[in-house]
């Protein structure tokens, strides 16, 4: 009996001084590897989690449509299929109500720090939005902010008369709206089919970040590019996980995975931007043209913004039966215009003091105890 006693003893000691077993969270994002979101996002964040857990906390990065197809990043998630996404918003508009109006607001923004850094503190922190991840069994966690796009086109765009009658893929209903606006046609296909619809002649331009000329290839494809700002791309999220997955993870493992997205946020978007300046940089030594947009087609993206988008987003609104979006936009843009006096004297290129202001305004504030358990 004593000897069946301190063999249990024995166990039990041995049992407990076992380190925790590691914990492996599956990821999907239909970017290839070379796009920001995936090798200065993604796969960033998976080396800083296993640096810093020694291990216990690792992250595999499935990308392009190896799990997944880009519209089923919500619903993939929501069934946990893979326990960590991207997904654009405006693929599942139903689903995401109030994340599609404000992701009608885009085309009037153009920092994509601000914007990035305004989208995660908003997502976090505001009732409605949580309401909405709730709802779908998912836990929002990071945003991002796409560059400012431009108009990536087979044939020189610089005037009205050059935009009139040509396809272009949109990423919105309301970038669709502008261009019905300028009597272009508008074409609804996700972005990873621009490459196969410009070369083929289905598509004229693609709306798009200039990034995607060397990411995507795109100037093997388009030859001419049209700096006119057609805004930023926010919709949706850079990471969220199914909820189940969430909980499931020691407090400790969700604390150093929102510490590590805190920081990954800024060195992600720091990197997209410059892969912005890379490709056009490199742009001429393929062929590719840059254009400044004429003044009369300036003056109508201008007059667009001013007059359309508020009232276009409010009519996403009432389509999606989202109550009180006149309220939710100002709160957003409230959110915004302190970012904007935030970062407004921060050296763009200071890394280390962006990332301690989203830490110190934003993720620090994160109580990962209670924080998407409920």
């Amino acid at each position: 009996m004593k000897h069946i006693a301190g063999a249990l003893f024995f166990g039990l000691c041995s049992a407990m001084a076992l380190p925790a077993a590691a914990q492996e969270i599956t990821a999907s994002t239909w970017f290839p590897d070379t796009y920001p979101l995936v090798k200065d996002g993604y796969q960033t964040l998976a080396r800083t989690l296993e640096d810093k857990s020694g291990g216990k906390l690792t992250l595999k990065v499935y990308t392009g449509d190896s799990v997944l197809p880009p519209g089923a990043h919500l619903s993939g998630l929501r069934d946990g299929i893979v326990d960590m996404t991207y997904h654009a918003g405006t693929y599942t508009p139903s689903e995401l109500p109030a994340d599609n109006v404000l992701a009608a607001l885009g085309i009037s923004f153009n920092d994509s720090m601000v914007l990035t850094a305004a989208v995660a503190d908003f997502y976090l922190n505001d009732a409605q939005m949580q309401q909405m991840f709730r709802k779908q069994g998912i836990v929002f966690l990071g945003s991002y902010a796409s560059p400012s796009y431009a108009l990536i086109c087979s044939t020189p765009i610089v005037s009205l008369e050059d935009i009139a009658g040509k396809k272009i893929r949109m990423p919105s209903p309301v970038h669709a709206a502008w261009a019905a606006s300028v009597q272009a046609a508008a074409v609804n296909v996700p972005s990873s089919e621009m490459f196969s619809g410009l070369e083929k002649g289905q598509l004229d331009c693609a709306a798009n970040s200039p990034n995607d000329l060397k990411t995507r290839s795109l100037w093997d494809v388009a030859k001419d590019v049209t700096l006119l700002d057609l805004g930023q791309y926010f919709a949706g999220w850079q990471y969220a996980m199914n909820q189940r997955t969430w909980s499931g993870l020691s407090e400790e493992n969700r604390q150093l995975l929102v510490d590590s997205i805190s920081d990954n946020l800024v060195t992600m978007t720091e990197a997209f931007e410059q892969s912005v300046d890379d490709a056009l940089a490199e742009a001429g030594d393929h062929g590719v043209t840059l254009h400044e947009p004429g003044a009369d087609l300036q003056a109508a993206l201008d007059t667009f913004i001013a007059q359309q988008v508020e009232p276009m987003a409010l009519e996403v609104a009432a389509r999606l039966d989202v109550e009180g979006a006149q309220d939710l936009i100002a709160r957003f843009n409230a959110v915004y215009a302190k970012w904007q006096g935030l970062l407004a004297n921060v050296d763009r290129s200071d890394t280390a003091t962006l990332q301690a202001t989203f830490r110190n305004e934003i993720y620090g504030n994160l109580d990962v105890s209670t924080y998407g358990l409920n």
